[in-house]
């Protein structure tokens, strides 16, 4: 699929993880500098902060899974533009994950709209 993630750059496939671990942190770049998105672990993936909240990592599988407001996830799940986060049985209401098919293009959009919700929750 073109945009697709999940090719390295010999156009070799590369493992899923790895794959949305490398374009997570190029995408990183497009973010505001301001303040700093630094890098963390949530559930033994990859992810980023911005003033110590955590608002996006990579799944185990690769999908990037980002933190939006609940009416939105809703909003994203509903249409087919996003999937549900389950932990166990647990929906996580206020998460959303994109697999790498979305396109680098879609992770870009879907990681600014997280980064500018954290933010929300950070104001001090």
């Amino acid at each position: 699929m073109a945009g697709s993630i999940d090719l390295g750059s010999d156009g070799a496939p590369v493992d899923g993880y790895a794959a949305g671990v490398a374009a997570l942190h190029d995408l990183v770049a497009e973010l505001p500098q301001r303040p700093a998105v630094t890098q963390g672990r949530m559930f033994n993936g990859d992810g980023l902060r911005v003033r110590g909240r955590m608002f996006a990592f990579i799944g185990r599988n690769g999908d990037l899974v980002v933190k939006l407001p609940e009416p939105r996830v809703r909003q994203l799940v509903d249409r087919n533009a996003g999937a549900a986060v389950v932990m166990g049985t647990r929906t996580m209401r206020e998460w959303v994950r994109f697999p790498a098919e979305a396109g680098v293009g879609r992770w870009s959009e879907a990681l600014e709209e997280a980064h500018g919700f954290a933010l929300t929750l950070t104001a001090s």
